[in-house]
Formats: C-alpha cells, structure tokens, sequence
C-alpha cells in the first residue's frame, strides 16, 4: 500500500513538472566575481572566489584555467599564484552548465615592501601648499604609485598627487598607501600661521660711539607659531646688532638694522640708526634775558662742539608762574620778577645749561600820598614814593631839591631822605629812570613842636618868671602853656583857683616875630593861686597860635597848633631837680 503511494505521488510531480512553462522550471546559472582585478606579487598566492548561482550550480562548482600560466597559475580551489611580471586571465566556468564562465584580470607584480615621504618641511602655513615626495622599495617596483588620505581634512588636505594644503592651525598625519597596497607609510604634519609683519621698537635708534640701544621685534599677527627673527645691519662699522636686538653703535654715520622672520624670510621690518658725536655742552648766548610782562624774548643757545651729530635741545623754566618758554626758546614774561631757564641736550649725553630769566614790569607813574612833608630844622626825614604798577621793577629815581639852602634830599629809588637845613619850603622832585616820571612834594622843614621853646624858667619872689623864644620863621600870635607846682619837700602846691588847682594854663597873647623873646609882665595866667610855698616850678607850652600860617601834609594852610600831651615837653627849676610830673 505504501510502495503504491509513494509511486503515485512521484507520476503527479512529473506530471506537474510538464504542465508548467520552460522558464520556470530551472534558474539560469551565473558566475561572478567580487572584485574587478587580482593583483599578486611573484611567488605569492592570492585565492578568488567566484560567486556562483543557482544552488544546484554551486554545489556543482567551477573549474579554474588560466589563460597564461606562464605568467599566473590557477589551481582548482581558485589559488592564483604569481609566476613572472605580466597580466593575464583566471576563468572560472560553472560544472553544472559549462556553458556558463566567468574571468578576472590578474595582474603579477613586484610588490612595494617599503614606503618614504619626505617634503621640503614638515610644517606649512595656513592656505599654504607643501608636496609629499614618495620613495619605493625596491626600486624595480612594479607599480609606484600611492594614495594618500589625512587624518583631519579640517587642519590639512591632501590632493590625489600629494600635495597638502593647510586649512587651519594644528597637525594632521597623511597616510601614503602603495597602488599594490603592500606598503604605509606616515607623513606628519604642522600647519601653522605665517608671520605677516614685524614692528620694531623704537621705531629710530641714535647713540655715541660704545653705546647701546635695546630693540624688541614684535611679529605679527598674535597668533603666528614661530615669532623668531633674525637680526642684521646693513653696515657693520656704523652699528653692529646681537641675536636679541642689541644695537652696539662703533662709530659716527647713519645704517639700518633689520629684523627678518625666520620662518618667513619674505616678512621682515628696519629702522634706521644712527652714530652720534655726542655734545659736550651747552650754554646760552647770555646769563641774563630781560622781557616786559605779557610780551616775549628769543633764547639763543650754542651746543658744542659745533659738530655735535644732534644739535637739538629742550627747554624748562623754573618758575613757570614767572615766565614760560616754549619749545623754541621763546619766553613769555607773565609776572614781574627773576626766575632761571634750563636748557639740555637732546642726543642723551645730559648736558644742562642755566640763565636767568627777569621780567620787567615798566613803571607807568609815580606819586607820594602826601602834598607835603615836614622835617626839623637840623634833622631829616625818610620817605617813600610809589610808583606805579606797584610791581614795577625798576624803582631808580633821582632826586633834587628846589633850594638846598631850606632842604637837601638824597637817594637813589623812590625812597628818598630830606635834610631841613633852615625854617623855609622848598620843593624835591623825583624822577624815575624807566619812563622820566616825576613827583613833586613840598618840604616844610622846622619842627611845629619846637616853633616856639622855652628859654629860661625861674621863681622870684615866690612867682613864676618865664622867657619864651619863637624859633620858627612865622610870625606867632599866640602861646599857650601850662605849669606845675611843688614845694620844698615836692609837694604838688596849689597853682589854680579853679578846675585842677594844681595846674596853671596860661597863654602870652603878644605877637612875636621870627627870632623875638617874650617880654615878662605879658604874659596871662587864668584864675592864679597866690603859689604859697612855691620852691620848684615845671613849665610845657602846649600849643600857638600863628597868623602867617603853616602848611599841613595835605599842603593846607593851618593856623592853630596844640602839642600833644604824650609829647610835652617840661622844664624843671631849678634844674635836676626832678618831682613827680
């Protein structure tokens, strides 16, 4: 029953089989390759492996010929191996439909066992371009070619042909793989940032012959990898230049030092030096400038020796309240007065010259506070005229008087000394030497206190006798006096019947002529005691009275004089005797 089953079901799958169209009953075979080429070295072994299709094919399999086994072999697991240099042809055809096949070019080489990549330098600057040289080992090579890649395309590319470009700061490795594939090799790379200008500081360089000057060399921008220069100058005997910027100057005369990238020689920046004769000093054309307040004055100055390299010179003064200066040795006179101006070498040798710097105020007046002045007759007066402005400088005057048989007058400024030589009135001028301004002042030359004096005193019978004598050249209408009494034991005595009655006013109220005494019996006493015990007698005159007149300070004519009473001058008889004023 089984057997008849199994024989049943076999007739209806052939049966089946010859209902259904041709194609569909079988796939068609194919054999492929994975890889367009092979490429093995002499000697060596290199397996393919075809793809083939249908399963019933493949598990068929293929069969290997070459089509040059001279140059390449082929067993029958797909084991190529290299015989000699040259190209050839591996077949694969399928066993289960022979009319199917498949071939792969092979290629037999000598292989590259060994890479070298060098270039100019392993760094380069950024948007610059540096080329990769490639060497291969050995030298018979079969294909010496490479390819090549970078690490990081955001630092530096690389082209099919090796060259690099730099992007942006950083290192990147360009791996160098041989067209055979048999070797590597590693190129590493710096880009870097290119200097695109130095500065040199300071920008000019001047000393004597022995001295030194610093430079600094700032490479730009910030950024730039190597900031390294070389420095140089172009004439030796002039400055000479140390690796850091140190410029030694030899001798007088002008050169150029420079300052050149290293690492960019195309990029450099020079300043010029020069060799100076140093001054060896400096002074001004005169040790004293005089300018009027608000206008100006020209300094000169000689810097020596006269070949000095840099004859240029700075100026300071002292007193800047007083006068300025400027940077020409021009001064302005601002206030009256002395100050000192400095001036000094400008090529660093130091040296310092000094003059003294007067401002003059001019005198535009002069004049004294007084019409007149008054001094006794034997004895003088010092006195002081002002002159105007107040600040003036020049305070000479010269001095006269109108009749130096009245009065002389002396002096050399606007303080002057009159001398009263007789009673009189004169006048003394002053003139000023800036300008030939004048002051007149009258000079009234006797003492009003001493116009009138007392020539003799005396007690007679118990009365006071009195002599005055008028010194002054007026006529005197009047004198007025005063007087004190004292007994034995100096004892004030009763002088007055009414007010103080230990003092006595009285007057002598005849007229006395320049030269005249007081004659005794004329003269009044007002309200007189009758001087019980008079022993000792003082007397003051306290004042006159004159018609002819004399002349205050104001140049009135006053009339009236009164002593004051700090300035009384008593007279005692007897004489040393001295009772208690």
């Amino acid at each position: 029953m089984k057997k008849w089953i199994g024989t049943l079901l076999a007739l209806t799958l052939v049966l089946a089989a010859v209902s259904l169209p041709a194609g569909a009953l079988a796939e068609d075979t194919t054999v492929t390759f994975a890889v367009e080429s092979v490429t093995v070295a002499v000697g060596k072994t290199v397996a393919v492996r075809p793809t083939v299709k249908p399963y019933a094919a493949n598990k068929k399999g293929v069969s290997y010929a070459s089509s040059d086994e001279a140059v390449a072999t082929v067993d029958s697991k797909g084991k190529v191996t290299g015989v000699a240099v040259g190209t050839c042809q591996v077949i694969a055809t399928s066993k289960y439909d022979n009319a199917v096949s498949a071939s792969i070019p092979v290629t037999v080489v000598v292989p590259v066992t060994k890479l070298t990549v060098g270039a100019d330098s392993d760094t380069v600057f950024v948007n610059g371009t540096l080329q990769l040289d490639v060497g291969y080992t050995p030298a018979d090579a079969t294909l010496q070619s490479a390819t090549f890649a970078s690490s990081r395309d955001t630092v530096a590319t690389v082209s099919p042909d090796g060259l690099i470009t730099g992007i942006a700061r950083g290192t990147a490795k360009i791996t160098v793989t041989s067209a055979d594939g048999k070797a590597k090799a590693v190129f590493a790379v710096t880009v870097a940032q290119a200097p695109e200008s130095v500065d040199i500081t300071p920008e000019t360089a001047q000393a004597a012959a022995g001295r030194k000057v610093q430079l600094k060399a700032t490479v730009l921008p910030s950024d730039t990898n190597d900031k390294s220069v070389t420095w140089s100058s172009a004439d030796e005997s002039v400055a000479t230049v140390n690796t850091k910027g140190q410029v030694t100057f030899q001798s007088v005369g002008e050169t150029t030092v420079t300052a050149t990238c290293n690492s960019n020689p195309a990029v450099s920046a020079s300043i010029p030096v020069r060799g100076l004769e140093l001054a060896q000093s400096v002074a001004f054309d005169s040790p004293t400038y005089s300018v009027i307040i608000g206008q100006t004055t020209q300094l000169f100055v000689s810097v020596l020796p006269s070949t000095t390299t840099d004859q240029s010179v700075t100026y300071k003064m002292k007193n800047a309240k007083i006068a300025t200066v400027d940077e020409n040795g021009l001064v302005t006179g601002l206030k009256g007065g002395k100050t000192t101006v400095y001036v000094y070498t400008a090529d660093g040798s130091k040296k310092r010259g000094s003059a003294t710097i007067e401002v003059i105020v001019p005198v535009t007046g002069v004049s004294y506070k007084y019409k007149d002045v008054r001094v006794g007759k034997g004895g003088y007066g010092t006195f002081t005229a002002t002159l105007s402005p107040s600040g003036a400088s020049n305070k000479n005057m010269t001095w006269v008087s109108s009749d130096e048989s009245v009065a002389t007058v002396s002096g050399t400024t606007n303080r002057f000394k009159v001398s009263g030589r007789r009673w009189g009135r004169c006048k003394v001028i002053g003139t000023t030497e800036d300008g030939g301004y004048q002051v007149e002042i009258y000079v009234d030359v006797g003492s009003l206190r001493h116009a009138v004096t007392i020539s003799s005193v005396r007690i007679k019978n118990g009365k006071p006798y009195l002599t005055f004598r008028n010194q002054s050249d007026m006529n005197i209408s009047q004198v007025r006096f005063m007087m004190l009494g004292y007994d034995q034991s100096l004892q004030p005595v009763v002088m007055s019947t009414i007010g103080d009655v230990y003092t006595l006013e009285g007057s002598y109220n005849v007229g006395l002529a320049p030269g005249e005494n007081t004659q005794h019996g004329q003269f009044t006493f007002y309200r007189p005691s009758s001087y019980a015990g008079l022993a000792v007698l003082q007397v003051c005159i306290t004042g006159w009275t004159t018609d002819t007149g004399y002349y205050d300070h104001n140049g009135q004519l006053q009339y009236h004089y009164n002593i004051s009473e700090k300035q009384y001058e008593w007279v005692t008889y007897p004489s040393g005797v001295n009772p208690p004023v």
